[in-house]
């Protein structure tokens, strides 16, 4: 019996440790993203606020299951697995707003008793927090985001859903109203992507799937493809140019994971969270985004951290090689979400793997290391997050070998100049001798074969000292 119940307990180990980590692929390996479940957090309560400074995460306000507005702040530091309680907020309250900007926390709006106005300031260096100028219009279950410098709070609950955005200046602690959102609604998510503002989903009578964008610098707004599913109470976190909308509520608790490019305007299904719940915090940092609390008819003090997939830049298109007298010009198009570029070539178009540039930022470079006469392949990857891309299109060049000729004229320091009538692939040969010398390598002497005059003679050779050379004059002829 004691062994069955050792037996029972490592399988019991083992199972929780795979559910501690969990990696979910696609059809044909397809990348989903992963999840792992952290430490918990101190105080369970949904409706919270997140925000990252530094590396350290801040679970903000919220409501317990009892009903009690919170204003407690817990400081979670990722590297450490371990969460630190820290200066309560002065105000109370849940479905409030929280946003960093410059190192600083804000907290905007939510509800105590009614709906709230105001803007308290968290400072993590001094573990302080100071008053701000309130938001003109009271209001909870709505957005906040950053952009440019700038906070913006938009639409939520007054009594009714509301059309209302607001912007404020962190520096000179004022408010402005901007262009209202075309949908009225609470308990949304936003995020920013590219300078653009988006508000996705919440409720209005009924569980939305709207997906609307804001331009900050038109101060207006724009329609985009719906979410695959309605839901409201939803958080939205931004990684890596992607959107996730995580969890929420569409009736049921839910833990689906919806992926949006705002380049292509196109939504993915990825990997569904451990935990279905809604009213969550969600936050990025280091590239992983952080799901913590919320409510599943219980409040949570649940801790699961979602890695995004490994999202592979888009290859480069159109790429050619041009042959010059002395080089191989390489020119591609523009890949728009690129960091840089790497170059490879062979001499062989089976297998194009030799690397002769890397951390390329243009979209042309110029190949000098090449033999006359050589077919050169090519092809470009390009690089994202350091993940580089699959190859671009194979694009081959060969500099042609010139029958011409040419009268070599080399000045001596004795005065005693030589004058070559060769082909002008030895004169190349001669001129990379020199301008290596001239940078330091290669032989002191150049030799030169005669197969002239030999006479009786087996050879006749020249031998050149480089430092003789006072100046060489090249004549080209067709001959």
């Amino acid at each position: 019996m004691k062994k069955c119940g050792r037996l029972f307990s490592l399988i019991m180990i083992v199972a929780l440790m795979m559910i501690n980590s969990i990696t979910v692929l696609g059809a044909e390996g397809e990348d989903l993203g992963s999840w792992v479940i952290r430490t918990s957090m101190p105080t369970a309560r949904s409706a919270l606020g997140l925000a990252e400074v530094n590396g350290k995460i801040y679970a903000i306000g919220g409501e317990n299951s009892d009903g009690t507005k919170l204003n407690v702040v817990e400081e979670y530091t990722p590297a450490t697995d371990s969460w630190t309680t820290k200066a309560s907020m002065p105000t109370a309250r849940y479905a409030l707003g929280v946003v960093e900007v410059n190192g600083k926390i804000y907290a905007i709006g939510g509800s105590d008793v009614g709906e709230l106005g105001a803007v308290e300031e968290y400072d993590p260096v001094t573990d302080t927090w100071t008053t701000k100028a309130s938001m003109p219009t009271a209001r909870n279950f709505l957005g906040v985001v950053k952009a440019n410098g700038k906070i913006y709070a938009i639409s939520g609950a007054k009594g009714q859903m509301i059309k209302t955005v607001e912007e404020y200046d962190p520096i000179t602690d004022t408010w402005i109203s901007k262009s209202n959102i075309p949908t009225a609604r609470g308990g949304l998510g936003v995020a920013e992507a590219n300078g653009k503002i988006y508000a996705i989903g919440g409720w209005l009578f009924k569980y939305l799937n709207t997906v609307e964008e804001y331009d900050p610098v038109t101060d207006t707004w724009t329609t985009k493809a719906s979410m695959k599913t309605a839901i409201g109470d939803v958080q939205v976190a931004e990684a890596n140019g992607k959107l996730y909308v995580i969890g929420g509520s569409n009736g049921n608790y839910l833990n689906t994971v919806e992926e949006y490019d705002p380049v292509t305007n196109t939504w993915y299904t990825k990997a569904v969270m451990p935990t279905a719940r809604y009213r969550l915090g969600l936050v990025e940092a280091n590239g992983k985004i952080y799901a913590i609390g919320g409510s599943n008819g219980n409040n949570l003090n649940t801790v699961e951290v979602f890695t995004p997939p490994n999202h592979k830049v888009t290859a480069p298109l159109d790429l050619t090689a041009t042959p010059n007298s002395d080089s191989i010009l390489l020119n591609w198009a523009y890949v728009t979400d690129a960091d840089s570029y790497t170059i490879l070539r062979s001499t062989t178009s089976s297998t194009i793997d030799t690397i002769i540039a890397s951390n390329i930022t243009d979209t042309t470079y110029t190949d000098t290391n090449v033999t006359p006469g050589v077919i050169y392949y090519y092809v470009i990857r390009a690089v994202k997050n350091g993940v580089e891309s699959a190859d671009s299109n194979v694009a081959s060049a060969m500099i042609e070998i010139s029958n011409n000729r040419a009268l070599l004229l080399i000045k001596l320091l004795d005065e005693n100049d030589k004058e070559y009538d060769l082909p002008m692939s030895d004169v190349d040969t001669f001129m990379s001798w020199y301008f290596d010398r001239v940078a330091g390598q290669g032989p002191a002497y150049y030799t030169f074969t005669k197969d002239y005059n030999a006479g009786p003679y087996i050879s006749r050779k020249d031998y050149i000292s480089y430092d003789k050379i006072i100046c060489i004059e090249v004549n080209e002829y067709i001959e």
